[in-house]
């Protein structure tokens, strides 16, 4: 729902409003009160840039040992223009008795669910600065992959782009020539295929890009409602090297919940609710809500992991060891850094090998280009001979 604010004129002076669900009912309060309304505005939403300029703002201060509201309040008389508007608003939403997480939903849209339920584990534990402090960490870490694959991809990219011109020229103005010239009958199997994509090289393209899209706006229907994404993520969970990808991204988002929320001395409940409810995969979502059940009527972590299939056996090992000896804190956190580790490996890994996987794409499509080139001049010339 949209927010505003107005401002008015009344007996006392000027008013400024804090932000607004209903404004024709406050229009027609203040009216019936006798007050001058001198001006309304829709409040502005803002973006994750703005997001992450106030976090490691707020940061900076909350990390001296400032309470909440006072960074609040010296944040809404800094010079940034942005960062006041966004410390006016949440001032504002607090002020009407607004839950902190909620005030940040309504001034910045998309947040994260993970970011979001990282922020409350430190809200509601008294431990603001923490997770603060690992949200920050984590997107360092994220900033720096994103880094070194944009670095990695950017040449073989650009010369997959050009080959992939140089293909369409060859296709739709080179083949067709040789085709009218070569009979079917010194065609080699590969060679027909090949000629029967001439002149097509601009439309196959087309084709390509055309399907990518319908495929992902199909993709992105089916995530538009929960039935349908849930029953698409179930799907996703068993293709082997996606459902791995996506099993793993929800264990570290479980894992970094529930090691920050024990850490801050949060009771299991509490630590398993934030936690499930910081997994943004729906049919992951529902599996964990069922550990959640079973491991509060009694059933050991070790078990109710296991019915999850999002742990190893080394991992279910660990986990149940520290519960036996009340080491589960130090467990999770452990855990959810060599989860780290290990996904900071595979995906090094990945980088190095996307060069080398670039050279043998741009040799196949070397070679299919010489040999749609070759192979009709040298039937054409064995044709005359």
């Amino acid at each position: 729902m949209a927010k505003y604010y107005y401002t008015a004129q009344t007996p006392d002076g000027p008013v400024v409003s804090n932000h607004l669900d209903n404004l024709k009912l406050i229009l027609k309060e203040l009216l019936n009160k006798g007050y001058s309304v001198t001006g309304i505005r829709r409040a502005r939403k803002f973006g994750k840039k703005a997001f992450w300029n106030f976090i490691e703002t707020l940061h900076v201060l909350i990390d001296q040992n400032t309470t909440l509201s006072e960074a609040l309040a010296l944040l809404a008389a800094q010079n940034n223009r942005t960062i006041r508007k966004i410390a006016d608003q949440l001032n504002g939403a607090l002020s009407e008795g607004t839950d902190f997480l909620d005030a940040l939903e309504t001034v910045f849209y998309d947040l994260d669910l993970a970011i979001v339920s990282l922020l409350r584990v430190g809200y509601e534990n008294a431990g603001l600065e923490k997770s603060l402090s690992q949200i920050i960490i984590a997107k360092s870490q994220k900033d720096e992959l994103v880094r070194e694959t944009q670095k990695a991809i950017a040449y073989p990219a650009f010369v997959l782009v050009i080959s992939l011109f140089v293909l369409i020229i060859i296709f739709d103005n080179v083949l067709p020539e040789f085709r009218t010239m070569i009979s079917e009958d010194s065609q080699s199997g590969l060679t027909a295929l090949i000629l029967s994509f001439s002149g097509k090289g601009y439309d196959t393209l087309l084709y390509i890009f055309w399907s990518t899209l319908g495929v992902l706006f199909f993709f992105a229907m089916l995530r538009s409602t929960k039935v349908t994404r849930l029953r698409l993520e179930k799907t996703l969970n068993f293709i082997p090297i996606l459902g791995s990808f996506l099993r793993i991204k929800t264990k570290l988002s479980f894992l970094e919940n529930i090691s920050l929320a024990l850490a801050l001395k949060s009771d299991l409940k509490q630590a398993l609710q934030f936690s499930v409810k910081a997994v943004s995969n729906r049919y992951h979502q529902v599996l964990l809500f069922r550990l959640e059940q079973e491991i509060l009527e009694g059933t050991s972590f070790e078990v109710a992991l296991t019915r999850t299939g999002l742990f190893d056996q080394m991992e279910l090992l660990r986990i149940g060891l520290a519960e036996k000896s009340a080491r589960l804190p130090a467990t999770f956190e452990t855990l959810y850094n060599s989860n780290v580790a290990n996904r900071q490996k595979w995906v090094n890994l990945v980088i190095q090998l996307l060069g080398p996987f670039a050279i043998i794409v741009l040799g196949l499509i070397i070679f299919f280009v010489a040999f749609a080139v070759v192979t009709p001049m040298i039937s054409l010339q064995q044709s005359v001979g």
